[in-house]
């Protein structure tokens, strides 16, 4: 979550600084808010969930891409869409994210404290036997103490992107000569 809120931070100062304003938020309606609502609430409650959790993470995928999927025309969303699909690809093969214990230390934690951690639903340690880890939570991100995917790092670039870019006024159309 620390990557997501940085980039939206980001994409929102670089929007104002390029002249948007957040007016301009309003003037393009984004679709299916309900979906985006119930995808970010079945990520946050399938972290404290057990054996329902994978489900959840699962939904949650399939309501953020129907969001992405239904504003796909704006600047930017394609890019959510690649990291959305990147995560979901590794979470739905291992029934959960792996989470590399070398990243985690060279984030600047304990790797220690994850040894007979429940991590819940949504990570597990990584594993001989999963698929795709090299998509897993596998890049250490020190100043934040965190550890993401490159699906993370797609998606974090997407979203600050979109931001961007609603942020930002749309240039008027050239007069007709």
């Amino acid at each position: 979550m620390g990557l997501t809120a940085v980039a939206l931070l980001a994409g929102g100062l670089l929007g104002l600084a390029a002249g948007g304003r957040p007016l301009a938020l309003s003037a393009t309606p984004l679709r299916w808010w309900g979906a985006l609502a119930a995808g970010v609430a079945l990520q946050v409650a399938a972290g404290r969930l057990d054996s329902a959790g994978t489900a959840a993470v699962a939904a949650s995928y399939l309501c953020l891409v129907a969001f992405a999927v239904a504003n796909r025309g704006l600047p930017a969303m394609p890019v959510v869409l690649v990291g959305l699909g990147l995560n979901a690809a590794v979470v739905l093969v291992n029934g959960g994210m792996p989470v590399r214990p070398a990243a985690v230390a060279a984030a600047g934690l304990d790797p220690a404290h994850l040894e007979g951690a429940d991590l819940g639903a949504k990570h597990h340690l990584e594993g001989p036997d999963d698929r795709l880890a090299f998509l897993g939570d596998v890049l250490a991100v020190r100043p934040l103490r965190e550890v993401v995917s490159v699906g993370d790092v797609v998606l974090a670039l997407g979203v600050g992107g979109v931001l961007f870019r609603l942020l930002r006024p749309r240039a008027p159309a050239p007069l007709p000569s």
